[in-house]
């Protein structure tokens, strides 16, 4: 559990290099959508050339769920990024962030609905906390904010987007389970792994399309960006970072840390994107947080151990499964599959 807790605020951590190293090239003249096809690009390269020189097996569990794949790369990937850009496009950054971040919720009442995992009262309670904390923090930072319908629609999607984000990465494998996968009565799943970097690629590959029909208007620049604190630096200095380390990194130990502690947890745990962001804003392009952000922070933390004692709290209360196929089976949510 510990070492999915460090995966997960890991992946939270390359998370928020996005905002800091993306705005940027927002303001070097890149359109939102030539920033999420490079850094998803990018992100399928990086992720892709490593699985196959050493994990092509990985790769072939793609083909036992096709759809789980496309709905990951649609969802997951690029709908949760493009809607975010198109929604902060119409309306407020920070309440666009409230929506998405939202996920939490949607995560916690779907596998109440399709599996009866009813939240505990602790976690209830944590939940509440972390929520307040995050609306400290990202509303701080909000002078009058503007919503419009196109907005509150993008941000919705990005908000769906985002709890398939958690849901659909449960439907990978671990890596000793593989042989399991091919036993008898047991249905074969894609690996996690080969999922984020299947995922990568379904997204870069479907926004090119898009792009080359002009669905998506792409623009990028060769120009030098102004970095914050960090200077003037070549435009391929923050396209990598986001590319590599805010896409790459973020989602392949995002999907690493939510079949390590479940979808709920790893939800939670993903609000330290906001704090983190919110730290590497002050540091590099000296956005300073205020006492009322570092108190939602607090909460967010105390709120995120709530959750997690309240999960640990489920666990033992609930029925145990009979003679599970391996010790950390028991432990798992059943997979939200759609192939």
């Amino acid at each position: 559990m510990g070492r999915g807790i460090a995966i997960a605020l890991l992946s939270g951590f390359a998370f928020a290099m996005s905002g800091p190293f993306g705005k940027p090239l927002l303001e070097a003249g890149w359109s939102p959508a030539g920033v999420v096809l490079v850094r998803i690009w990018i992100a399928a390269i990086v992720t892709l050339i490593p699985m196959l020189l050493v994990g092509r097996a990985r790769l072939a569990t793609l083909r036992h769920a096709p759809f789980t794949v496309l709905a990951y790369g649609l969802l997951a990937v690029l709908g949760v990024q493009l809607a975010y850009f198109n929604a902060i496009a119409h309306m407020s950054v920070t309440v666009a962030l409230l929506i998405e971040f939202s996920a939490p919720l949607l995560v916690l009442v779907y596998l109440w609905v399709r599996f009866g995992r009813r939240p505990t009262l602790r976690t209830m309670l944590g939940a509440a906390l972390a929520v307040a904390g995050l609306v400290a923090v990202v509303g701080a930072a909000s002078g009058s904010a503007v919503v419009t319908p196109t907005g509150l629609a993008w941000a919705f999607v990005s908000l769906v987007g985002l709890a398939a984000y958690f849901l659909l990465a449960e439907d990978g494998t671990r890596v000793d389970d593989l042989d399991v996968a091919g036993d008898e009565g047991a249905k074969p799943a894609v690996d996690q792994l080969a999922l984020a970097v299947g995922g990568l690629l379904v997204g870069a590959v479907v926004l090119s399309l898009t792009s080359l029909a002009g669905l998506t208007p792409v623009r990028v620049s060769t120009a030098p960006v102004v970095l914050g604190a960090l200077g003037v630096t070549p435009w391929w200095v923050p396209a990598l970072v986001i590319g590599a380390v805010a896409t790459g990194l973020a989602y392949l130990a995002g999907i690493l840390a939510i079949n390590m502690v479940g979808p709920t947890l790893a939800s939670f745990l993903a609000f330290s994107e906001v704090v983190a962001s919110g730290a590497v804003a002050w540091l590099m392009l000296g956005e300073a947080l205020t006492p009322v952000q570092i108190a939602g922070a607090v909460a967010i933390v105390a709120g995120v151990i709530a959750v997690k004692r309240g999960e640990q709290r489920g666990t033992a209360d609930g029925p145990r499964p009979a003679e599970p196929a391996s010790p950390r089976d028991a432990a798992r949510t059943p997979p939200a599959r759609t192939a």
